[in-house]
């Protein structure tokens, strides 16, 4: 009888230790995935900049499509490429700053 009442204890003692430790080390990557993610939110631009694209049809065969860039902080957007289609002779592009940066764009 003691033999199977030592056996109970060592085996609960084996789950204690191992829950601990189990509990310790996910607090510890817990606590350095914190830090990580703390340090590469740390920059003012992250997030701040949107692009999104654009088209629509003017005539039957013609139309005009483009990208435009959107500054989440002040709220301010700018036309980045602006290009009209059309019959071979009509297609010409409008607005092209794709090289520059958004304070340079106007």
């Amino acid at each position: 009888m003691k033999l199977i009442m030592d056996k109970k204890i060592n085996i609960w003692r084996e789950r204690i230790v191992s829950f601990t430790i189990g509990a310790l080390c996910l607090f510890v990557v817990s606590l350095l995935m914190g830090a990580a993610s703390d340090y590469q939110n740390s920059t003012l631009n992250y997030g701040r900049y949107q692009i999104s694209s654009w088209a629509t049809q003017l005539n039957r065969g013609s139309g005009a499509v483009g990208a435009f860039v959107l500054d989440t902080v002040s709220g301010e957007t700018r036309t980045v490429y602006m290009r009209t289609y059309g019959d071979p002779g009509d297609t010409r592009v409008v607005k092209n700053n794709l090289k520059k940066s958004f304070s340079a764009m106007r």
